[in-house]
């Protein structure tokens, strides 16, 4: 089992009790998470809330990409990064951003990728993009597709409370394919693990079509 910090774990249990006492905290499905080796974690993406609501159930610590300009920040910056925030520039999907990734996987870790790019604040899952495809297909390590719920909940009162909800799936492993048009073979995977995400969530399995020339970003 990876070895998490000690104030790592305390920071977990500070982000559950938080969730509990504000909303309800739920989680289902960790057992699918791989308690050490190198996976990646495919979600939704609601809130700056999700990184620490999907890692605070995990008996691992993880790593995640977070916009540049949060390390800028003089608390929060240095906070974030202690707990495992890659900065990436989140307008368009570069070389840098791969090799950081990559360079995550390959050291054994876990890596949250949020593949629609930036925070969606609607109850269907956003326009996904083929970065987290670029990523599973290079590193070819598996992918636990998760569904984050209610982080952002507009229907949320003090008379109402919607629990968080964080659920993980069945690992998926896939399978180089030679000899396929790389573009389609990408658009495949991301379909894949973004069908993966809806299911979890009781979400309609089918995304917004991607605009032609825009660039990938990763959240």
């Amino acid at each position: 089992m990876s070895q998490r910090r000690e104030r790592y774990r305390v920071s977990q249990a500070a982000v559950r009790l938080y969730h509990h006492l504000l909303f309800g905290y739920r989680s289902f499905g960790v057992e699918n998470v791989p308690l050490d080796g190198a996976c990646i974690l495919a979600a939704n993406h609601k809130s700056y809330l999700d990184p620490p609501a999907v890692g605070a159930c995990l008996p691992r610590e993880i790593r995640y990409f977070a916009k540049r300009e949060l390390f800028d920040m003089p608390v929060l910056g240095p906070l974030i990064r202690s707990y495992g925030a890659v900065p990436v520039d989140r307008a368009a999907f570069d070389r840098k951003t791969l090799r950081m990734a990559l360079g995550i996987l390959e050291s054994g870790e876990a890596l949250l990728v949020f593949p629609e790019g930036t925070r969606i604040r609607k109850p269907d899952l956003g326009q996904a993009k083929e970065g987290i495809a670029l990523i599973a297909d290079k590193a070819a390590v598996p992918v636990i597709p998760v569904w984050v719920g209610h982080t952002y909940e507009p229907q949320r009162g003090l008379f109402r409370r919607i629990p968080v909800e964080i659920r993980f799936g069945k690992p998926i492993q896939f399978e180089k394919e030679e000899g396929e048009d790389r573009r389609e073979h990408y658009a495949s995977m991301v379909d894949t693990i973004m069908t993966a995400i809806a299911r979890l969530g009781n979400l309609p399995a089918t995304t917004e079509p991607r605009a032609e020339g825009t660039k990938d970003k990763v959240g």
